[in-house]
C-alpha cells in the first residue's frame, strides 16, 4: 500500500468515526484509525525492540533446512506477531 493510500485510509477512518462539526471525539477518531490500519492488514511496531522480543523470536522461529526466503518470512512474521502494539 502506498503512503497516499494509507493516508486516505486514515482520512476515511476519521470521517466515519466522528462526523460532528463541533466537539470532535479525538479518542474515538484515534481508535477508528488504529482499527482501520489493523483491518487493512498492517501492524504498528516500535522501531527498536526490547531484547525480550528478540529472545522470543529466536525461540519461536523455524530451524533446520529451510529456503532463505522462508526463513526471512518466518522471522518477520514471528517478530511482528510478538512486537505489534496491541
Amino acid at each position: 500500500m502506498s503512503k497516499a493510500k494509507l493516508q486516505n485510509l486514515v482520512e476515511k477512518a476519521i470521517s466515519v468515526a466522528d462526523s460532528s462539526y463541533f466537539f470532535e471525539d479525538y479518542t474515538k477518531q484515534a481508535a477508528a484509525v488504529l482499527k482501520a490500519i489493523e483491518a487493512a492488514g498492517f501492524a504498528i511496531i516500535p522501531k527498536d525492540l526490547p531484547d525480550t522480543v528478540w529472545e522470543t523470536v529466536a525461540n519461536e522461529m523455524k530451524t533446520g533446512r529451510v529456503k532463505p526466503e522462508e526463513h526471512v518470512k518466518d522471522v518477520y512474521q514471528v517478530t511482528v506477531r510478538n512486537a505489534a502494539i496491541k
